[in-house]
């Protein structure tokens, strides 16, 4: 049975079926339909049918007010024509038509848009809107929208029992849609937590991995011991350190930094941690397993992405330490009578180049050597340290650094890092760290 249409001079008795059947039709989408989008469609068809007109269209403010072209407002065509074509409406046509509603709080009915004294910003503009009759949506006594019927022929005059049906369409179907609305934007908060809170778990998980590839528990060897700790800035950072006794009674220290922080530098730090552990065995020469460590990595980097590297195997017998320092804030090496020395030779990141090697004229990693007497500590570390940031902007910076360690000479290592911790943590002031924050101490075995 064909749906009843609404034309001008249409009875009254005939009005009010077509009111009370729209009334009962929304009503049934509404059991039926869940979703906004379904209700939006079904009333945009209905409302164009009732009023015999070609397009029919809802748009929604947005949640600021705006009337801008939110993604569920659907401009549809009812009804086949030639010239007729669906989307959304011209900004300025919308925005002038929604501006008109939300100033005078009624209807809206004019026989040609373009041509409306009420609009001269329009006047003469390209458009298939031309007749227009449109309602705003009300809720609570705010305007969320308006639901409008167009002809893309200008001259159709809009009959009062005309502008009557569409507000009473409007006034029943504001508060249907607004609840819609509501309902899928409270689906979408708490889709967003169940997101959020699996992201937790995940980057828990994943901090429990990274932390799994760092030492627990110093290293003792002799008279000297190493112990290290990280601080990731987030839940899993792109800081790193490690320390592992080799074949020949050597102890094999790194410290490592990623660009970046987050997933992706854990992911490519774990790549490093496990290359590191398979090439740096102390068989090699360091600087020759340091380029099959880049390889590796750089198989797995990223664009953009490297890493920072300070490696060093310690005879802790001679105290000989042969070291290379890719692009890594030079460690510190304290000498028992309180002077500092920075190491330093090395080269650029690993992970930059596939191949780091000396005859490809590319880079080089170089090996430097010194020698560690009793009294002499060691101190590696990040950026994060002279790099985080109190309140007002300052930096910790190198000397503050340098200044700590030169007056904790008396400190065993654990002591001192709680310590460094301590201060960095007091400098901030509750500002939040920048960076991850990882320190390494080798020097004198503590006491017991």
């Amino acid at each position: 049975m064909p749906e009843a249409r609404a034309t001008p001079g249409s009875p009254s008795a005939e009005r009010l079926m077509d009111e009370m059947q729209f009334l009962l039709e929304l009503c049934q989408v509404v059991a039926a339909k869940s979703d906004l989008q379904p209700i939006l469609d079904w009333i945009v068809n209905k409302t164009s049918v009732l009023l015999a007109a070609d397009e029919g269209s809802i748009k929604l403010l947005d949640a600021g007010g705006s009337s801008g072209e939110n993604p569920m407002a659907r401009t549809l065509v009812s009804r086949k024509q030639a010239g007729a074509e669906s989307g959304s409406w011209p900004a300025p046509v919308s925005i002038s038509v929604m501006g008109y509603l939300m100033q005078h709080g009624g209807a809206l009915a004019t026989p040609d848009l373009l041509a409306d004294e009420r609009f001269p910003g329009i006047h003469g503009f390209k458009s298939r809107i031309r007749s227009v009759l449109a309602v705003p949506l009300n809720v609570d006594g705010r305007v969320t929208g308006m639901l409008a019927v167009t002809t893309i022929e200008p001259g159709r005059q809009w009959a009062p029992h005309e502008e009557q049906l569409l507000t009473i369409v409007a006034t029943n179907s504001a508060g249907v849609i607004e609840r819609a609305r509501l309902r899928i934007e409270e689906a979408k908060k708490e889709q967003l937590e169940r997101d959020r809170e699996r992201q937790i778990r995940e980057l828990e998980t994943a901090r429990e991995i990274q932390m799994n590839f760092v030492p627990a528990k110093p290293l003792a060897s002799g008279a000297w011991e190493v112990r290290g700790t990280v601080l990731p800035a987030q839940q899993v950072g792109g800081d790193a350190f490690d320390y592992f006794e080799q074949h020949d009674g050597r102890v094999a220290i790194a410290i490592a930094d990623v660009s970046g922080k987050g997933v992706p530098a854990a992911l490519l730090m774990s790549a490093f941690q496990t290359s590191l552990r398979a090439f740096c065995t102390g068989r090699r020469p360091i600087h020759d397993a340091l380029r099959s460590v880049n390889w590796s990595v750089a198989r797995h980097a990223t664009l953009g992405k490297y890493i920072t590297v300070f490696y060093a195997e310690f005879d802790p017998v001679s105290g000989r330490l042969d070291y290379c320092n890719a692009g890594h804030n030079p460690p510190l090496l304290r000498r028992r009578d309180g002077s500092i020395e920075a190491l330093e030779i090395g080269g650029m990141p690993i992970g930059i180049f596939e191949n780091t090697a000396l005859e490809q004229g590319r880079t080089t990693l170089e090996q430097g050597r010194t020698t560690l007497a009793p009294g002499d500590a060691l101190l590696l570390y990040s950026d994060g340290i002279p790099e985080a940031f109190d309140p007002g902007g300052s930096q910790f910076g190198p000397e503050r650094l340098m200044s700590l360690w030169r007056g904790g000479a008396s400190l065993p290592a654990a002591e001192f890092i709680r310590r460094l911790e301590a201060e960095v943590a007091r400098f901030r002031a509750g500002a939040p760290q920048s960076d991850d924050i990882t320190i390494v101490v080798l020097g004198p075995r503590s006491a017991g």
